[in-house]
């Protein structure tokens, strides 16, 4: 038995083998794991680092931005406080007897220091091109280009607004606004006021590089209530046409008033010369900006001169057009009837309507030329500024009482009449 075991055995031999374990570097199913996890390592830190480089950029282009209103402060009223003088001994005077003569340096010196001051106010400014084009009689295509100033007035987080002269920015089919780096990006036209030529433009905060932004400044508005004729002032933007030109002056006189649909201004004049081609600014010593140069108000007085709109008046209008608020007029052209007239010429105090904007709100309510306006939604009405005060409060479309004294037989008649007010295109 154990023979015929042992026969078998040796029969059946070549059939034995030897199982040995596999290593774990040649098991397919680790190596398949292993490559699956290295894959996915990989891919995960290429996704982070693309995520880092190309997120804030989707943000700013895709993302939900918040847009912020344009707040520009108001200007408290300067009180005018008069202490009291302390009793001193009377002190001889100092009399200077050698006075002293200016050489080339001193004046090299003065004008350095004015350069950099509008330098410093350069960083606001935006040249702004303006392209059309169209078919003349002879039915060939031309294009026209017309280069302005303008002045980066805010940044709402989405938007950085540029404020420019309406009438040579209106029926263009492009814009351009060139920063102070030399960086030309595309402006939109945002909003527009008929009555002041100021418009505001926008471009996409999206597209304006980080370096641009380090190279811009928003600019500072300053007042222009306290000004005084003989002050120095300094024309920056393109004054004499040309874009970048500067020119240094004085005030020749501050408080002229022009009058303006439904309210007047007031015009700052200088002693430099105009040019057709003109826009920009007018600053202070300080580099703020004290007026907004314009050429639709010359007369024999001031032809020839160059003005501009005092910055105070002008900042409501700003804060709206930045803020794509409406302007709204009733379109009324007056003058101030005073308390003193009033007694002197037996008239009521008011608003006296010398004329009114063809098919004007005002117009098509039945105010006429010679009503004294009274009062405007139960307010006491005294002067067109307060007018134009009270529209920057109303909106489009909305529906005001406005009280007007019209002379008659029998003396002056109190008229009610309703005004629907409307934007001037």
């Amino acid at each position: 038995m154990a023979e015929e075991k042992r026969r078998e055995e040796q029969e059946f031999s070549f059939v034995k083998e030897k199982i040995k374990k596999q290593p774990f570097y040649q098991n397919k199913t680790l190596r398949r794991a292993a490559l699956q996890l290295i894959f996915s390592v990989v891919c995960g830190a290429v996704a982070c680092f693309v995520f880092v480089i190309v997120h804030p950029w989707m943000e700013r282009t895709f993302g939900e931005q918040e847009m912020t209103e344009i707040t520009i402060p108001q200007e408290e009223e300067e009180e005018t406080v008069t202490e009291p003088q302390e009793e001193t001994e009377d002190e001889e005077p100092v009399v200077i007897t050698e006075p002293r003569e200016l050489e080339v340096e001193d004046y090299a010196d003065l004008y350095t220091k004015l350069k950099e001051v509008a330098d410093t106010a350069g960083k606001s400014l935006v040249t702004v091109t303006a392209s059309s084009s169209g078919t003349d009689w002879f039915n060939e295509t031309y294009e026209s280009r017309r280069e302005l100033s303008g002045l980066l007035v805010g940044n709402n987080g989405v938007e950085l607004l540029i404020l420019a002269p309406y009438s040579q920015v209106e029926g263009a089919d492009t814009l351009q606004a060139a920063f102070a780096d030399g960086s030309t990006l595309a402006a939109v036209l945002k909003n527009y006021d008929s009555v002041t030529d100021l418009a505001v433009l926008s471009v996409n905060l999206a597209d304006v590089e980080e370096d641009t932004l380090e190279s811009i400044r928003m600019a500072e508005l300053g007042s222009s209530k306290s000004l005084k004729a003989g002050e120095p002032v300094i024309a920056v933007g393109s004054p004499a046409g040309i874009a970048g030109s500067v020119k240094y002056g004085n005030l020749v006189a501050s408080g002229y008033k022009v009058s303006v649909i439904d309210g007047e201004y007031n015009l700052l004049i200088t002693d430099m010369e105009r040019s057709e081609k003109g826009s920009g600014v007018l600053l202070n010593l300080s580099g703020q900006v004290i007026g907004l140069l314009e050429d639709s108000y010359l007369n024999s007085s001031n032809e020839g001169a160059l003005t501009a709109y005092a910055i105070s008046d002008m900042k409501d209008i700003i804060e709206h057009l930045s803020n794509s608020q409406d302007l709204v007029y009733m379109g009324i052209h007056g003058t101030d009837v005073t308390e003193e007239i009033s007694e002197a010429q037996g008239i009521p105090a008011g608003v006296y309507v010398t004329g009114m904007e063809a098919d004007s709100p005002a117009m098509n309510s039945g105010i006429q030329a010679g009503d004294i306006i009274t009062e405007i939604n139960g307010k006491t009405i005294t002067s067109l500024s307060q007018i134009r005060e009270m529209l920057l409060k109303f909106s489009r479309e909305q529906v005001i009482q406005v009280v007007v004294m019209r002379q008659g037989k029998d003396g002056y008649k109190e008229i009610e009449c309703s005004v629907t007010l409307n934007v001037l295109q």
